[in-house]
């Protein structure tokens, strides 16, 4: 079996954790590297687009988020033979991208008055249309409680890791209890966070 060696800094976020919790559920071992932001600086150079995360492959390398996670996926069951299904699951890795691309700015943003505006446009304006968009996917799949089929893919990992970050308290002026009106999208949250690997993954997980 291949050496697999996932890199990322110190920063938990769904684009790391979904590939070592897919990992984890599949049952397929894999090293975790964190890298401080000095040895970070120092390797950006020697990595194909200069950022993490990356997924060392005994001599070979694959970045990029959606890279990473569809090849892991692909490795533990969590991803779909059918063409369809896999296009959904692409999607939804997409969708999650485009949303975590269109917070960051606020993220970053060190004028506190600055950034609680940008926030509040996110809150009231993009936030709903989001949310709603998923709630619309997990009706059309029948309301499964799963976003793609009827059983966990890491679609459903991805969306519940980037749930977790808007419902954690660490962005500032957006509600923790933002997702509660979303009926659907509660339940598949809701679905993946009591699923037997997923609750002993947490518990291996350092409290912050």
């Amino acid at each position: 079996m291949p050496k697999y060696v996932l890199v990322y800094i110190d920063f938990p976020f769904w684009r790391v954790e979904v590939p070592r919790l897919s990992f984890f559920i599949g049952g397929v071992d894999f090293e975790y590297r964190v890298w401080g932001f000095e040895e970070f600086d120092e390797k950006k150079d020697t990595l194909p687009f200069g950022q993490v995360p990356v997924l060392y492959i005994d001599d070979k390398v694959v970045a990029q988020s959606g890279g990473i996670i569809r090849f892991v996926a692909k490795k533990t069951g969590l991803y779909s033979s059918d063409d369809f299904k896999a296009a959904k699951i692409d999607e939804l890795i997409d969708f999650a991208t485009d949303i975590t691309e269109a917070v960051f700015p606020s993220f970053l943003e060190q004028d506190e008055t600055k950034k609680l505006k940008m926030r509040k446009e996110i809150t009231e304006i993009k936030l709903p249309k989001w949310l709603s968009s998923l709630e619309s996917l997990l009706k059309t799949n029948g309301s499964t409680n799963y976003f793609v089929g009827d059983s966990l893919t890491v679609a459903d990992l991805v969306i519940w890791s980037l749930m977790g970050w808007f419902t954690s308290g660490q962005l500032d002026g957006i509600p923790m209890n933002c997702i509660e009106p979303y009926t659907l999208l509660s339940k598949a949250i809701k679905t993946v966070d009591e699923h037997p690997k997923v609750v002993e993954w947490k518990k291996k997980q350092p409290k912050k």
